[in-house]
């Protein structure tokens, strides 16, 4: 409401009555309405009806997108040049009022020449196009301003004479300039409101159409279609289990795991909103495909572990040829199985379940060009690689390509078994297993062929109790006494009796080396020179290595 009062705070003694009714009835003719487009022409109206002097009245609004201020709404002039103008704050009168926020008075075409000094020429030929090339003599400009936020400015103009309007009129818009910002906020709003409600309204939409796209079974590439369409720009999805901060890459994912990429044309950020909204959705309908992709996989390798445990339980006639066909060998194949396992971190996450799916197809996929038709099956942390006919130049390759697939970050053990027939693969499987386990407790090698051990194949047919007696009988001493000295034979056994080589790795001298044997000798009683005693010794360290890990 508008009171005619006089107070220490405010002066309305320049408003004739006629002037307060008028301000009353803009004050109800503003709340009317939330469409923007009536408000503005409400106020342009209302401000030419109380300040009847002027030959222009404009207003500009911020645009808070661009950062720049465009005309709104004007009266008196070419709205078309005008349209074309966006002012910075700061730019002209209308940029400065509107970083000032304060209504400023212009009695002079000097004055007002140099407040528009700094508009750019673009600007100014608008402008002048725009006020039918007239130079301004009279003119003041008021904020807008709601809560401390200036929404824009209103400028009237005067092009016949100079100081033609008064601080009374100045004092008259900015009234009415205060009541229709919080018009203009009210518009805004319930403009914002709307966008929204149909932004939401349209997304809702849209993520009926992919998840549509997902119970026809039209898969990830007709999802990407509809995307691309919806926003106007290219996406390449990439399968990954893994994330690079790129500005152009948008995640999918499920929970904490990663499921994919998709790689997008320019940033995410510089889409604008509902198109956001859009990938998101796509995001999370193709995450929905990957599961559903998932769910039968899992079933896929289950089916496999199956016929895994069928190969070592032994098959079938009718078993053997159902086996057969579904892994397209042949009854003469011969069978190597292998064995890799991580040394020291798991070769996935088992909090991941896709994580482990990625490793085995990443495996199958890098095999694909070394050998056909091979079988891959996990077991606990475990992966296991059933290959037929393998040619020595392919197990290498395969052996090389392995860090490729797992990373250099993860230390792996390598345990393979001989080649053997279909109904024999339990022997394969048991011999890769023993390689693991033997590079598990050793740790000299990654890498164990159990073709190519020597009496180690032999030490886990021993049982552990005769195992620790015979090491008790040949080297218990020397365990009991001081490990120095357990660690030079062990150094010597591997060196083969080579005492310079055993010195050099040892780091001493040939003099403490010498030393070393003989007191050796002297607690075990025993000659080194003796064949049969250095049988019997060489024995029995490597049973004690094979028997203890530290």
């Amino acid at each position: 409401m508008i009171s005619i009062i006089i107070s220490q705070e405010n002066d309305y003694s320049f408003l004739t009555l006629s002037k307060a009714k008028k301000l009353l009835e803009i004050n109800k003719m503003l709340t009317q309405s939330l469409q923007l487009e009536e408000v503005l022409k409400s106020l342009i109206t209302a401000a030419s009806e109380l300040v009847t002097v002027t030959d222009t009245f404009m207003i500009y609004l911020y645009d808070e997108s661009t950062a720049k201020l465009k005309l709104s709404e004007a009266i008196g002039v070419e709205i078309e040049p005008l349209k074309k103008m966006v002012l910075s704050p700061g730019e002209s009168i209308t940029g400065k009022v509107f970083l000032e926020k304060k209504a400023k008075l212009f009695k002079s075409e000097q004055e007002i020449d140099l407040y528009m000094s700094n508009m750019s020429e673009g600007n100014y030929q608008c402008y002048f196009e725009g006020v039918r090339r007239k130079k301004i003599k009279s003119a003041f400009c008021v904020p807008i301003i709601y809560q401390d936020t200036c929404l824009g400015v209103l400028m009237v103009d005067n092009f016949s004479q100079d100081g033609v309007f008064s601080r009374a009129d100045l004092e008259v818009i900015q009234i009415i300039a205060d009541q229709s910002a919080i018009a203009l906020e009210h518009s805004r709003v319930y403009h914002n409101l709307l966008q929204k409600n149909k932004m939401l309204s349209n997304t809702i939409s849209i993520h009926k159409k992919f998840y549509q796209y997902i119970i026809e079974g039209e898969g990830i590439g007709r999802i990407l279609q509809l995307l691309e369409s919806l926003i106007g720009s290219q996406v390449v999805h990439h399968e990954t289990n893994s994330y690079r901060q790129n500005s152009n890459y948008y995640p999918i994912v499920r929970g904490h795991e990663i499921l994919g990429v998709l790689e997008l044309a320019r940033p995410f950020e510089t889409f604008p909103e509902f198109e956001q909204l859009i990938i998101e959705h796509a995001c999370s309908a193709i995450a929905l495909e990957l599961t559903k992709d998932s769910a039968l996989l899992e079933q896929e390798f289950q089916l496999r572990h199956e016929i895994f445990n069928q190969l070592l339980n032994g098959l079938t006639n009718y078993d053997l040829k159902r086996i057969l066909h579904y892994l397209q060998w042949n009854e003469v194949n011969n069978l190597q199985c292998i064995i890799i396992e991580g040394s020291v971190k798991t070769l996935w996450d088992q909090n991941k379940l896709k994580d482990k799916q990625w490793l085995l197809l990443s495996f199958e996929n890098m095999l694909k060009n070394i050998c056909v038709n091979s079988f891959i099956v996990t077991n606990t942390f475990q992966l296991i690689v059933v290959l037929p006919d393998m040619k020595e130049y392919q197990l290498q390759q395969f052996i090389n390509g392995i860090e490729a697939v797992t990373g250099k970050d993860k230390e792996i053990l390598i345990g393979i078994g001989r080649k053997t027939s279909i109904l024999q693969f339990s022997i394969s499987y048991n011999e890769a297993i023993q390689s693991i386990n033997y590079a598990k407790v050793t740790k000299t090698s990654r890498i164990v062929e159990y073709a190519k051990l020597g009496m180690e194949r032999l030490f886990h047919e021993i049982e552990p109790q005769r195992k620790e007696i015979f090491i008790q009988d040949k080297i218990g001493k020397l365990l009991k006494t001081d490990l120095v000295l357990v660690e030079t034979l062990l150094c010597f056994i591997n060196n083969n009796k080579n005492h310079k080589g055993t010195a050099n790795e040892l780091h001493i001298h040939g003099n403490t080396l010498y030393y070393r044997l003989k007191k050796i000798e002297e607690i075990l009683q025993i000659d080194l020179n003796n064949e049969k005693e250095w049988v019997d010794i060489v024995i029995a360290t490597q049973l004690y290595v094979a028997s203890h890990k530290e």
